[in-house]
């Protein structure tokens, strides 16, 4: 114990979960996107564009984290915002 009473630090690597669930995810990306390297074609609005299949999973689950976290940002505001009409 230091002269405080509190135990020392540890020194090294400190491990999170956090961490360790990042690099798993990471891991699982790489493995699908390895396994899915075959094109698929994309249709909208009168254009096609092709692209790999890997390429289509990963931007949908980005585009969808995203718009989750924008709706849930508007709700808490939404939700916080103190109602006038009950004054």
């Amino acid at each position: 114990m230091n002269e405080i009473g509190n135990p020392p630090k540890k020194s090294g690597l400190r491990v999170s979960w956090r961490g360790v669930t990042l690099l798993l995810v990471a891991v699982i990306l790489l493995v699908f996107a390895v396994q899915n390297l075959q094109s698929a074609a994309v249709n909208f609005l009168g254009a096609t564009v092709q692209l790999p299949v890997w390429t289509l999973v990963v931007g949908s689950f980005v585009l969808g984290m995203f718009l989750g976290g924008a709706v849930r940002g508007v709700v808490r505001k939404l939700r916080n915002k103190p109602n006038s009409r009950h004054s």
